[in-house]
C-alpha cells in the first residue's frame, strides 16, 4: 500500500509520545510530586487552536499543526517520493491559585513538553527529525477571582520522509489488460 503521511500522521505521533511519555520525564525530573503534579495531562485534543482549551477540564493538552514550514522536496530520480517539514505545536492549559503559581506552572509544562519531544525526535519513527522553534506563554485573568488560566505554546519542526512513497506499494496493480478464455460450453 502507498504510504501517505499527513498534518494528523504528525500530530498523533506527537500525541502518542506525549501520552506514553511526558509523565516519566517529569517524575525522572521531580516535577510528579504535591502540591501541583505535572505529567499528566487529563485529554489530549487536536484543536484549530490553542485558545480552544480555554473552558476545558484543566490540565488540558493540544497539538495542532498550522501546515508546512517549507515547500515539500522530491525524493528521487524521477520525483515520485516526497519530504516534507511540518510545523507543529503543542500546548497546556492550565490554572493555578495565583498569578505566579500558573505562571510558573505553564513555563514548567513547555519545559515538560520541549524535554519529552527532544528525548524522542523520530516520534516513534516516524521522523527523520525534530527541531525545537519556538515557545510561548499566556496569562488569562479570570473576571471573578483572583485565580489566572494560563497557557504554554511550544512549537516544533518535525520533518518526515517519503511522506508519499508510491514504491512502498502500488498506485496501480497493472496497466496491462488480463484476458481470460473460456470454453464453450455446448
Amino acid at each position: 500500500m502507498t504510504r501517505l503521511i499527513t498534518a494528523d500522521t504528525v500530530c498523533s505521533a506527537a500525541q502518542g509520545i506525549l501520552t506514553t511519555h511526558m509523565a516519566d520525564v517529569a517524575t525522572s525530573l521531580g516535577l510528579d510530586q504535591a502540591p501541583a503534579p505535572l505529567g499528566t495531562v487529563r485529554a489530549w485534543d487536536q484543536v484549530p487552536t490553542l485558545e480552544a482549551l480555554t473552558t476545558a477540564n484543566f490540565p488540558a493538552g493540544a497539538i495542532t499543526s498550522p501546515g508546512l514550514v517549507t515547500a515539500p522536496t522530491r525524493r528521487g530520480t524521477w520525483g515520485t517520493g516526497h519530504d516534507a517539514t511540518w510545523r507543529l505545536v503543542v500546548g497546556i492549559y492550565d490554572k493555578g491559585g495565583s498569578f505566579n503559581e500558573t505562571a510558573h506552572r505553564v513555563r514548567t509544562w513547555a519545559a515538560l513538553i520541549r524535554a519529552t519531544l527532544l528525548l524522542h525526535p523520530s516520534l516513534g519513527g516516524l521522523a527523520s527529525s525534530l527541531s525545537w522553534v519556538g515557545e510561548e506563554y499566556r496569562q488569562i485573568t479570570e473576571r471573578k477571582s483572583s485565580r489566572t488560566i494560563g497557557g504554554c505554546a511550544v512549537a516544533f519542526d518535525v520533518t518526515v520522509d517519503n511522506v508519499i512513497d508510491p514504491a512502498a506499494g502500488p498506485l496501480v496493480l497493472s496497466t496491462q489488460p488480463t484476458t481470460t478464455v473460456r470454453p464453450v460450453q455446448e
